[in-house]
């Protein structure tokens, strides 16, 4: 019972379990079981709805980020390497003051430090070599030496360990982490074995599963009594029934309950006084079933929503949802254009030496032990970027 759930179809609505629920309890007081057995399916519900949201927008986003997002990077890419070919060439110009030199520098060094991050060019090494006391080459080896040392530090890794490339240090890394989770799952499994009540749990936990997966098999089991298509000799209803038991194999493969029930209800095996009347033994294997069903929905939903996280300032919003993420995506292309209509504008002036030096009048470089970052001028976030 532990294969993955299938993706939710993206016209998902409230599922019919939810509202024979609602229709066969009436006014009738529900046992802990039965509330348990509708907070799950109702929780279940709201997953599957979230679900089909984020996986109907995914591509949508894909599709945005393809034709909007990196396009208009490429753009402010090329842009920013016309403004640091333009600063190198008024560095050359022997018409700058050393004063103005060391501004006109920092800037140069800022632009040529974010495009080295996303893609060493040669010409783009050269001009980092040309303004900076240490290579291109030599910076990274001491990012690579510094990282290597706070990972060793950090996940207790053999300090003589082959490491020549940063794949390989996410590799001892990730080693590392899994024997560490293998040897706490040791410790927590000698722990259980030492506690003479566990081989009791254990047991009986066993039983429950069973049950549970009995209790699957016979609602699968009456289901395909019923719709198995070989049974049938009409051609029209062979054809429904087939699709249906398509269906049901889908669910029970998957672990499914609230859909095999579902067809129970579709199919009229089942309506919703009996499914409201369910039996306490029958509901509590439903119930942990469903508990199982409800805990892969939860992983599934984290692994869809993770990699957009990222793109929310300031950690996890309340009620995440595409629609915030389409909102950040809005926000963050409107940026990037505002910065770009800036870089053209300021890679034709600062063609103009002169224009440059009244430019960069009331510019401050900023110096590592300054803390004071309020003074900089408006310079500060063009040519540092906004992403």
């Amino acid at each position: 019972m532990a294969k993955k759930v299938p993706r939710a179809d993206p016209s998902a609505e409230a599922s019919s379990v939810s509202r024979a629920l609602a229709m066969g309890s009436g006014s009738s007081r529900l046992t802990p079981e039965q509330k348990k057995f509708q907070k799950l399916i109702a929780r279940i519900d709201a997953i599957r709805q979230e679900l089909a949201q984020w996986h109907a927008f995914v591509p949508i986003y894909q599709r945005r980020c393809a034709e909007e997002w990196e396009p208009l990077s490429a753009k402010l890419r090329q842009e920013r390497i016309a403004l640091v070919r333009v600063l190198d060439r008024a560095m050359d110009s022997g018409e700058l003051t050393r004063k103005q030199q060391a501004k006109v520098e920092d800037i140069l060094m800022g632009q040529l430090s974010m495009l080295l991050e996303s893609g060493d060019e040669p010409e783009l090494v050269q001009l980092h070599d040309k303004y900076s006391e240490m290579s291109f080459e030599e910076v990274q080896e001491a990012e690579s030496t510094l990282l290597r040392a706070m990972a060793v530090e950090a996940f207790d890794l053999d300090e003589d360990a082959e490491m020549s490339s940063p794949e390989d240090l996410e590799d001892r890394i990730r080693e590392r982490m899994e024997r560490a989770r293998a040897e706490e799952a040791e410790a927590a499994s000698r722990k259980k074995r030492a506690n003479p009540d566990t081989a009791a749990r254990e047991a009986l936990a066993e039983q429950a599963e069973r049950g549970a997966s009995a209790a699957v098999r016979a609602v699968y089991r009456k289901l395909a009594s019923e719709l198995h298509p070989d049974r049938e000799l009409d051609p029209d209803e062979r054809v429904r029934k087939t699709a249906l038991m398509q269906r049901v194999n889908q669910a029970y493969e998957a672990g499914d309950l609230l859909a095999l029930l579902e067809l129970q209800l579709e199919i009229e095996q089942l309506d919703a006084s009996a499914l409201a009347s369910l039996a306490r033994g029958r509901l509590l294997h439903y119930n942990l079933v469903l508990a199982e069903q409800l805990a892969r929905l939860e992983e599934e939903l984290v692994e869809v929503t993770s990699p957009f996280l990222r793109t929310q300032p300031g950690g996890v919003p309340r009620n995440f949802s595409p629609a915030m993420v389409s909102r950040t995506l809005d926000t963050d292309l409107r940026e990037m254009k505002a910065v770009l209509r800036e870089l053209k504008t300021d890679v034709v002036r600062f063609r103009d030496v002169n224009y440059l030096k009244a430019s960069i009048k009331y510019y401050r470089v900023e110096r590592p032990d300054d803390d004071d970052l309020t003074e900089s001028m408006m310079f500060d976030e063009l040519v540092k970027g906004r992403r």
